[in-house]
Parts: C-alpha cells; sequence; structure tokens
C-alpha cells in the first residue's frame, strides 16, 4: 500500500510568485515571442570592428 502524500505547505510569498507566473503565462510571456530563449554568455569576449572612423576608401 503506498503511503499517503501530505500537501506542501505553501507560503504567502511562493503563492505570491505561482500567481505572478500564472498571470504572466497567461499574458503570453514565455511563449518565446517576447524574450529570447538563451540568454547570451558573457564569458565570451565581444570583438568590436577594427578602425571604425575610417572610411573605405
Amino acid at each position: 500500500m503506498t503511503a499517503k502524500r501530505r500537501p506542501k505547505r505553501r507560503t504567502p510569498a511562493s503563492l505570491d510568485r505561482s500567481a505572478k507566473r500564472a498571470a504572466q503565462k497567461e499574458a503570453g510571456a514565455f511563449d518565446g515571442r517576447f524574450r529570447p530563449r538563451v540568454v547570451r554568455s558573457r564569458k565570451t569576449y565581444a570583438r568590436r570592428p577594427k578602425h571604425r572612423g575610417r572610411s573605405t576608401e
């Protein structure tokens, strides 16, 4: 026989977070249109083009 699971104790902060997240899901915030899928790594060096001010004559 399996043991009955007791419901987890929910704090007011966790209830508030879950309500906010549900509202954001309803608004479509997590469907990929409003935020990128991947956060770009800041460990790689962002190279700037050389000689930015010069013209290409």
